[in-house]
């Protein structure tokens, strides 16, 4: 199944996949992909965000507004190159190897609007066996866009987090 994990900006969906992936590997799963955390400066800013391989616990620089990185630019942000490779080399890699629980954080308009980021993995979404779970964090503004793409075939589902429900959810 694809479950698509939405919400609006700063309402913790990185935080909740985080707390997933803990409860996944207390109950002996091994969830492998991609999340993307957010770094903060001095003054609590967020100044970007790093790629994170839940398996390994590697990270690595990913986007930063308040620096040039080698890639694309989008908003006040600054993409590495290398990093989206790396990232996406380790997502085809635990999508294909059948993991049963693979995380992507996440799929914004760097994706969508400029088919770069982790836009070759999007490609995959369709022949992903839905008999395993595959977590999607999507802005809420890209969702139909996305579905109508990427997964109008596949079975999914939809949850929205809000600072009303996010430490309530269970899967």
């Amino acid at each position: 199944m694809i479950t698509i994990i939405t919400g609006n900006r700063g309402v913790g969906k990185t935080t909740f996949l985080l707390k997933m992936i803990e409860e996944l590997k207390i109950k002996g799963s091994q969830p492998c992909g991609i999340i993307t955390p957010a770094i903060y400066d001095e003054d609590n800013n967020k100044v970007g965000f790093y790629a994170l391989d839940i398996a390994t616990s590697e990270q690595w620089e990913l986007g930063r507004s308040d620096k040039l990185l080698n890639g694309p630019t989008y908003g006040p942000f600054s993409f590495s190159e290398k990093g989206f490779i790396k990232a996406n080399e380790i997502l085809e890699q635990v999508i294909s190897n059948g993991s049963e629980n693979v995380f992507l954080d996440e799929i914004g308009p760097l994706e969508l609007e400029k088919g770069y980021g982790f836009f070759s993995i999007l490609t995959l979404i369709s022949s992903f066996d839905i008999n395993r779970n595959f977590y999607l964090v999507i802005r809420l503004e890209l969702i139909d866009d996305f579905i109508g793409r990427f997964i109008s075939e596949n079975e999914y589902r939809i949850v929205e987090i809000t600072p009303e429900n996010r430490n309530e959810i269970i899967f």
